[in-house]
């Protein structure tokens, strides 16, 4: 995090501004434990100050205001600290409504599905958000575009994000637009990108009934942790937790406004 953006935080959401702070020194190994320990730590010292993380959670907004965000990178590690506050109770998954709603804030103006993705979510995910779901949508937001051209059917993605893909084919598909969204259908008649033969995850098209309303979904049973400019490593890639290798991290010992910024 630059200096001046930190020192503009700071002025705005003192307490968002440091948790962040703490949170890129130990994603970025400048500190003394392991990143995974470093961040049980973090989370513990949030939650033991009443109300802090749902603070924090609702000053996402203007820490981004006056963070320089315009880097990948720093977009990519600022996305993943998002889903590390939207965390309750020391669980690994966020809730569907937590989801939606951070996705509202930090993905605006970046995502151009944006408002169908929080909708097909809402209406139709039964189950929480996976870390592995969360930061996969940030790749497939850079690779696809508004008509899925870029979709790659056979690459490893998450099942919901398969299940949105078929689920935008049979609701935009040609001609048949329904009358609510038909503002919306103007962007792409054709969805060029996407491939209707089925791939190693997808459920095959004649399985679906007709009927909207019948589209099954599944959780998200991996967990990955690189975000990949065009598709995940397959399931049989091992990686860490957290999308880091094993570096040093080190508990909050101080909330005051005198923490340094990180570079």
């Amino acid at each position: 995090m630059g200096s001046l953006g930190f020192e503009a935080a700071l002025a705005v959401c003192p307490a968002a501004a440091q948790a962040y702070s703490k949170y890129c020194g130990i994603v970025s190994g400048c500190e003394n434990a392991s990143t995974r320990e470093g961040l049980v730590e973090l989370s513990r010292t949030i939650d033991n100050m009443e109300g802090m993380r749902d603070g924090i959670f609702g000053d996402i907004q203007k820490l981004m205001s006056v963070l320089e965000l315009d880097d990948a990178r720093q977009f990519s590690n600022f996305y993943d600290f998002v889903f590390f506050i939207s965390r309750e109770n020391g669980q690994k998954n966020i809730t569907v409504q937590k989801a939606v709603a951070a996705w509202r804030i930090v993905l605006i103006g970046r995502f151009r599905l944006l408002d169908r993705w929080c909708n097909f979510v809402e209406k139709y995910q039964r189950h929480n958000i996976s870390e592995d779901a969360w930061q996969q949508l940030l790749a497939f937001s850079r690779c696809v575009n508004e008509d899925l051209e870029g979709y790659d059917p056979k690459g490893a993605w998450p099942v919901i994000i398969d299940d949105f893909v078929e689920y935008m084919h049979r609701i935009y598909r040609p001609g048949d637009c329904s009358s609510a969204m038909a503002s919306q259908c103007s962007i792409s008649n054709t969805f060029r990108g996407l491939n209707l033969l089925p791939g190693s995850k997808r459920k095959c098209p004649t399985q679906f009934n007709s009927s909207e309303d019948n589209v099954e979904l599944s959780d998200v049973p991996r967990h990955s942790l690189h975000l990949t400019p065009l598709k995940r490593l397959k399931e049989s890639s091992v990686s860490t937790k957290s999308g880091v290798s094993e570096c040093n991290a080190g508990a909050i010992t101080n909330w005051g406004i005198q923490m340094t910024a990180k570079e």
